[in-house]
């Protein structure tokens, strides 16, 4: 019996039909003061008597087909190494061990993914509890070594011996916290994680004073960052609480390059938060982040640290470059000149010759805020930001090889082809189509590499993106060819909706499904068109979907957008009544 899965099998039918412990402890034992067994029971702690499990099951109206792979589960080390086989029971139970929120309506595949994740995780673990031992027998051997110098009566030595008594000690001591602090995140706690990690860092104090900020931020406040970074939580504001309680006016006054880590450290918590948090809080935090980067960039001077110069300009762009997406008007537009400069800042280190993974990194960054840039600017000005942009993406390919960077080189060329499809949408005549011809190329190649199996959210993206351009392509080319490249729009945005599901991802859904309908009226609207009315009648069916899902009040844009397009598409419509009503 896998009580972890039985009790977790309990809890999801105890909600279902909405009893409480102290019924259902009275239902099962006859007596309500007994609830403290059912949640033994649900823990793991108590071996359930083959008559309660019946009990339990008659009172829950478990079927003993439902009971049977909880008896007959396989050892939870088994369920890790399979988890594309197991089965919708087997992944919540499995899930039920890690203590992850919302397995009973997360669909299939991002439990999969989350798991998968804790398993790799688990497996780390495991290696290192392996490992404990080795530590242990240095201590065991230094221990002797220290008895046989007081023997001997060489204090000297006796006094050397202990003193890397202690620093093993300790270093055994934090791997260990280390190890707890691990097995908290595998369950989601990190707040725990958090506890445990501070006071292993801070113990080194009696050796060392510099070595808690090294621990916390060289190691430690990564470890809680990355936790977040993965399964969401509250990793990435203790990071930055850590990092401003280590990174202080006295660290840097003992040691300056480490206080600069330490703020650079900060600054990425702070851009992270910034970027998942809307309106003006989210706008603060990236303003805190800048800050941030701006004062690493004190002490990580280009004459004394050149790579980690490079490395925090590179940074600071990408915070400017969050803020200035973010940001209207010509404070948004200077934010982005802001990145910009200091993307450019930073390839004067990172060269192709020395640095060609860092130098194309950083070309496809400058690339996207050259392409936010041109996006916001009319006119030549904003036609000659985009060809920039298109160069730097460009210059990022001669690294980002399909041979040796295939999810980079797809990445980038994703990138390309938005940056293409803004160009050609603002071009006239044959120069424009051909733009549109060239986007449309980009995103069929990172097509190769981002597979509906292997990458699905970039697949679907990449599809609508697709769409997006045949659209614009087929609206600006007359004829057959036209109708065919509408057709072929329609086609991606319904792949696209293959992943993006109105269950799994509402938002994305609803702008395919107003792009679809974009399409279809684009096509009903020709003077050739074949079925105006069937395509008229869909698109309003798709643009009613996504209006189901853009809320007036906190999605005012997509809502006012997508309320025009079922203006124009119902127009349309009215007008086909009205011809065929004429003839």
């Amino acid at each position: 019996m896998d009580r972890i899965a039985f009790g977790a099998l309990i809890k999801r039918k105890r909600g279902e039909a909405r009893l409480t412990q102290e019924t259902l402890a009275g239902d099962v034992f006859g007596d309500p003061g007994r609830k403290a067994d059912i949640s033994r029971i649900e823990n793991g702690h108590t071996k359930p008597q083959e008559a309660t499990i019946q009990k339990l099951c008659d009172v829950l109206k478990i079927s003993a087909a439902e009971m049977e792979p909880i008896r007959q589960a396989r050892p939870a080390a088994e369920q890790l190494a399979n988890i594309p086989a197991l089965s919708r029971e087997d992944l919540q139970n499995l899930a039920a061990r890690f203590e992850l929120d919302g397995v009973y309506t997360m669909p299939d595949g991002e439990l999969r993914r989350l798991l998968t994740l804790k398993a790799d995780e688990h497996r780390a673990l495991k290696s290192e509890v392996d490992n404990i031992d080795d530590g242990l027998i240095r201590l065991s051997n230094l221990k002797a070594a220290a008895q046989d110098a007081i023997a001997r009566v060489n204090l000297d030595e006796v006094e050397d011996l202990l003193s890397r008594v202690q620093e093993v000690e300790l270093e055994e001591a934090a791997k260990t916290a280390e190890l707890r602090a691990n097995n908290a995140l595998l369950r989601g706690r990190v707040d725990q994680a958090y506890r445990i990690l501070c006071a292993a860092a801070d113990s080194f104090a009696a050796v060392d004073l510099l070595e808690p900020a090294r621990r916390k931020i060289l190691g430690y406040a990564e470890k809680i960052m990355r936790h977040d970074m993965r399964f969401g939580g509250a990793g990435l504001p203790l990071s930055v609480e850590m990092m401003r309680q280590t990174a202080t006016d006295d660290l840097r006054s003992l040691n300056a390059w480490l206080w600069a880590a330490g703020k650079n450290t900060e600054a990425i918590g702070l851009r992270n938060q910034g970027t998942r948090t809307d309106g003006p809080k989210g706008a603060d935090l990236l303003a805190q982040a800048v800050a941030a980067y701006r004062a690493a960039l004190e002490v990580r001077t280009r004459a004394d640290h050149p790579a980690d110069w490079a490395m925090t300009q590179n940074n600071l762009g990408i915070a400017l470059q969050n803020q200035g997406t973010r940001t209207e008007g010509p404070k948004g537009a200077d934010l982005l000149a802001q990145a910009v400069v200091a993307y450019r800042a930073a390839l004067e280190v990172r060269t192709r010759a020395y640095h060609p993974v860092d130098w194309a990194m950083t070309q496809n960054n400058l690339g996207a805020a050259l392409r936010n840039q041109g996006t916001r600017t009319d006119g030549p000005k904003g036609t000659d930001l985009l060809a920039q942009a298109i160069a730097a993406y460009r210059a990022a390919l001669e690294v980002y090889t399909h041979a040796d960077h295939p999810v980079d080189w797809a990445m980038t060329q994703n990138n390309i082809g938005i940056a293409l499809q803004n160009q050609g949408t603002r071009t006239d005549g044959p120069k424009g189509a051909d733009l549109l011809a060239q986007a449309v190329a980009a995103f069929r190649a990172a097509l190769e590499v981002y597979t509906r199996a292997d990458h699905p959210v970039n697949w679907a993206t990449t599809q609508n993106n697709l769409g997006a351009a045949l659209q614009h392509q087929g609206t600006h080319t007359d004829g057959p060819k036209g109708a065919n490249l509408l057709a072929q729009a329609v086609t991606a945005f319904r792949a696209a909706l293959e992943v993006r599901t109105r269950a799994d991802q509402p938002v994305q859904w609803a702008m395919t499904q107003e792009n679809i309908a974009v399409a279809l009226l684009a096509r009903a609207e020709r003077v050739d068109a074949q079925h105006p009315r069937d395509d008229l009648a869909a698109a309003l069916a798709a643009v009613d979907g996504a209006l189901e899902v853009f809320d007036p009040e906190n999605m005012s844009f997509n809502y006012e957008k997508a309320t025009r397009s079922r203006a124009d598409i119902q127009a349309a419509m009215d007008a086909l009544g009205d011809e065929a009503t004429e003839a």
